[in-house]
C-alpha cells in the first residue's frame, strides 16, 4: 500500500486546529484526521453546549426564585423542543463551517474515518497509510462506561448524547459526582426534572473541600443524592429502568425514566492503538509527555484531555 507523506499529521480537530493552522501559515503539507465533527469534545458535547443549555436552566431558577427581588413570577411551561433548537441549530452549523472552512484551505488533506497507528509514525485512516514527519495526538478522552451488573440490557447515556434527548425526562438517574454530573443536574432539574445522584463517595471530591462540602449540602437540598451508594444492579421495568444500591449497609432500588451515565473519562489512546508506536503512556492510558507537550518519541506529541494533564478546553489551546 503506498504511504502519503505529510510534514504534518494532526489527529483531533479540537485544540488540534490551532496547531494545523500554524503549520499551515508555515506552508507545511497538513494531514487532519478526525472521524466525528469537527470543533471537538467542547463545541460538539461539552463546555459550549451545556453552557447554553444551563444558561436555559438559570434562567428558570432566576423565575422560580424572584420573589427575593420583589417580583412575583412563575414558570407556565417548559419548551424543550426550542430549548434544543437553540443549541443545536448554532452548534452543528458551527461544526460544519469549521470542516468546511478546513477543506477550503491549501495544503490541506481530511481524512474523515477513525486514526490508528500502525507503526511509530505511520497511521491508517479508511483504507490509507498515511506518514508524519511530525504527529500531534489531540485526541481526547470519552465517556467512562463503569462496570454495572445489567447495564447491557438498558438503554443509557453520556455526555455525549443525553444533552441532545428529544424529550425532557420526567425522572433520571446520574450516576456520579464530579463537574459533569453537577452541571447536568442543574440542568435538567432548574426545567423540571426529578433528579437522582447515586455517588460512590462524595460531590465534587476533586474541588477544594470547602466548595465540596458546599454544594453537596445545596444539592442534597435540591435533588435525592445517595452517597457513599454502591450500585448493586440495573434493570428494566417497562418504560423504566430499576437501579437497586447499597447504602449504609441497606439496600434500595431508585426507578427512573432516564439513566445518566458521568461516572469520569478514560483516554482514546487504545482506538488509535497508540501501543504500536513506542510512545509512553501511564498506567491509565495517558499519554506521557514533558513541559513541551513531547512525547518520549522524537516527533510525536500529544496535548489536550490525552496527555491527561488538567483536561480542560482553556489548557489544551494553551498546550497547542
Amino acid at each position: 500500500m503506498k504511504k502519503k507523506v505529510f510534514d504534518v499529521i494532526v489527529i483531533g480537530s479540537g485544540s488540534g486546529l490551532i496547531i494545523s493552522s500554524r503549520a499551515i501559515e508555515l506552508g507545511l503539507k497538513v494531514a487532519i484526521v478526525e472521524k466525528g465533527k469537527f470543533g471537538g469534545t467542547c463545541l460538539n458535547s461539552g463546555c459550549i453546549p451545556s453552557k447554553m443549555l444551563i444558561h436555559s436552566a438559570d434562567i428558570a431558577e432566576i423565575i422560580r426564585n424572584s420573589k427575593i427581588f420583589g417580583v412575583d413570577s412563575k414558570i407556565i411551561g417548559i419548551n424543550w423542543n426550542k430549548i434544543q433548537k437553540r443549541v443545536w441549530s448554532t452548534i452543528d452549523k458551527e461544526a460544519k463551517e469549521i470542516e468546511e472552512g478546513n477543506k477550503r484551505l491549501k495544503n490541506v488533506k481530511i481524512y474523515k474515518s477513525q486514526a490508528e497507528f500502525v507503526g511509530d509514525k505511520l497511521i491508517k485512516s479508511g483504507n490509507e497509510i498515511i506518514k508524519g514527519e511530525k504527529i500531534f495526538i489531540c485526541a481526547g478522552t470519552r465517556p467512562m462506561i463503569p462496570d454495572i451488573p445489567g447495564l447491557t440490557s438498558v438503554k443509557y447515556y453520556t455526555s455525549d448524547d443525553v444533552m441532545r434527548l428529544e424529550k425532557q425526562p420526567k425522572k433520571i438517574i446520574i450516576v456520579g459526582g464530579g463537574y459533569i454530573a453537577a452541571e447536568l443536574g442543574h440542568f435538567f432539574s432548574s426545567l423540571g426534572t426529578k433528579v437522582m445522584m447515586v455517588v460512590r463517595r462524595t460531590l465534587l471530591k476533586n474541588e477544594d473541600e470547602e466548595i465540596s462540602e458546599k454544594y453537596t449540602d445545596v444539592a442534597l437540598k435540591k435533588y435525592n443524592v445517595l452517597l457513599n451508594a454502591n450500585i448493586l444492579r440495573v434493570y428494566k421495568k417497562g418504560k423504566n429502568i430499576v437501579m437497586e444500591i447499597e447504602q449504609n449497609k441497606k439496600r434500595k432500588k431508585i426507578i427512573a425514566d432516564t439513566l445518566l451515565l458521568a461516572s469520569g473519562r478514560i483516554p482514546n489512546t487504545d482506538i488509535l492503538a497508540v501501543e504500536k508506536t513506542k510512545v509512553k503512556i501511564n498506567k491509565n492510558g495517558f499519554i506521557d509527555v514533558n513541559e513541551y507537550m513531547e512525547t518520549n518519541v522524537n516527533g510525536i506529541y500529544a496535548i489536550g484531555d490525552i496527555a491527561g494533564r488538567y483536561m480542560f478546553k482553556h489548557s489544551a489551546n494553551l498546550e497547542a
